[in-house]
């Protein structure tokens, strides 16, 4: 991420973070384009793969390792799996720097699967319980913390 110069120091940079004023220490895109909702329903499923390949085409990743990556630049979800949208909600918005195009920004629309079935969504997939470490695993901490 690239830090703006409106930040003094790191602990200056903690605090904000901590107050989550993100804009006072990271760079902005220059445009913000809301994605709306083409119809009504619920949002059955989002097309993770073409929002992430957008954002390579946006200059949010890179195509070939010498590529620059463009730090605004990216795809932030306002609605996700399971919400229930109007026609014209906003359903993400898109932060860029002049390369979105009308074809991406149908295909982000395109992500959003819209329908009439509700499935809500477990915001929990799974507990991990703790348990104890094996023996193995015991030597090998111990033989580190005495180096």
């Amino acid at each position: 991420a690239v830090v703006s110069t409106q930040s003094t120091g790191s602990s200056e940079t903690t605090e904000l973070f901590g107050q989550g004023k993100y804009d006072k220490v990271f760079e902005k895109a220059r445009y913000v384009e809301k994605i709306l909702a083409p119809g009504e329903g619920h949002i059955e499923s989002v097309n993770a793969m073409t929002l992430g390949r957008s954002c390579v085409f946006l200059g949010g990743g890179r195509q070939l390792p010498e590529d620059k990556i463009d730090m605004p630049v990216g795809i932030q979800l306002v609605r996700t799996k399971g919400d229930k949208v109007s026609r014209g909600d906003v359903l993400a918005e898109v932060h860029h720097n002049g390369r979105l195009t009308e074809e991406m920004k149908q295909d982000i629309t395109n992500a959003f699967k819209i329908g009439d079935q509700h499935l809500p969504i477990d915001r929990i997939l799974s507990i991990v319980q703790p348990s104890l470490p094996t023996q193995s695993y015991t030597s090998y901490r111990n033989s580190q913390v005495e180096k």
